[in-house]
């Protein structure tokens, strides 16, 4: 009798095991998590010099988040491909004129993605960095946010997510000089964004971000916590929108800013559902297509990457899954390229 239940104990776990695989869960060991990076990255890096040939700038979703992706890859000892930002001559395209011309396009949230980059990069502070400080120093509102001059959602189009990389250009480069002045602004900034009730999922990771830059209180950030986690969906995946359906995008995002800015550990029952979700939607050649909800403010060009007008956001939200699993990997020492 003691027997018969040990095989009915077995029999189960194997039926369990089965049931599994056959809804199309993946393991999530190091080598399933480093290849699908790789996969990730290596289209990255191969589409995003077209970009630039093509379009004649360098974009957010095609150069400053892959060269971000790459820099977290690395961070976790994973084969990032051939550097982006060198590619894409991140490192010494902003000349003062190159700068300004960048400010004029882009506004704040250009500047934004553009420092977070560089601070990755642990770029060094130079005249363009100063020109970019002194530009946001000069835009901030009275209530402490800064405004987005964009409406291309989900990457150009709140006030929170410009607001968050505002306040972190000037605590990474904020000269001494002016180190006094950045922190009240921060402070401004701070305070703001913890009044604010965000209504995306954009808004809610950003917010987050930013609190846990200006190290908020810990109720205010377990708080913010709890929002984003709430908004996880059955499937495991993270919506931009309560009437969308999960993407790449809002899930490798909500997964990283979970992980940094809250503290929720990669072995998080949550993360992982996160992590078998992104696995689970990855296509064959290494992306995630992620549909446009985006006007159109340019012609149309193809760079290269899949899935013809929803390109550029997919390459976005391939940039954040890659981050996103990159993270649940465990992290080694490695040279630096």
């Amino acid at each position: 009798m003691k027997m018969s239940r040990w095989l009915v104990a077995i029999c189960a776990v194997c039926l369990f095991a089965g049931a599994a695989v056959a809804g199309g869960q993946r393991g999530t060991d190091s080598a399933t998590l480093r290849t699908a990076v790789e996969k990730g990255l290596g289209l990255l890096v191969k589409t995003s010099p077209n970009f630039i040939k093509r379009g004649g700038c360098n974009s957010c979703h095609s150069q400053f988040l892959p060269a971000l992706a790459q820099v977290v890859a690395r961070k976790h000892g994973i084969d990032a491909g051939p550097d982006i930002a060198q590619m894409e001559g991140l490192q010494t395209d902003f000349s003062p004129e190159r700068a300004l011309e960048f400010i004029v396009t882009g506004g704040a949230n250009s500047v934004g993605y553009s420092m977070l980059n560089s601070e990755a990069r642990e770029r060094s502070a130079d005249i363009a960095t100063d020109s970019f400080v002194h530009y946001l120093q000069s835009i901030q509102e009275t209530d402490g946010r800064w405004r987005t001059i964009g409406n291309r959602p989900p990457m150009t189009y709140d006030d929170v997510t410009t607001t968050a990389m505002a306040l972190r250009s000037l605590q990474a480069y904020a000269p001494e000089s002016q180190r006094e002045d950045a922190q009240k602004r921060i402070a401004r900034a701070g305070a703001w964004l913890l009044e604010v009730k965000p209504r995306s999922n954009h808004e809610r990771v950003y917010r987050l971000l930013g609190i846990s830059w200006t190290k908020a209180g810990r109720q205010a950030i377990q708080g913010a916590v709890r929002e984003l986690r709430a908004e996880q969906q059955a499937d495991g995946g993270w919506a931009q929108l309560p009437s969308m359906q999960s993407d790449a995008y809002a899930t490798g995002q909500a997964l990283y800013a979970l992980n940094q800015a809250g503290g929720v550990p990669t072995t998080d029952p949550a993360y992982r559902r996160g992590v078998q979700y992104l696995l689970r939607t990855q296509a064959e050649d290494g992306s995630w297509h992620v549909k446009t909800r985006a006007l159109p403010v340019q012609p149309y060009f193809d760079s290269g990457f899949p899935y013809g007008h929803d390109q550029w956001i997919s390459s976005a939200g391939t940039s954040w899954a890659a981050m996103a699993l990159a993270l649940a990997v465990e992290p080694v020492k490695i040279s630096s390229r």
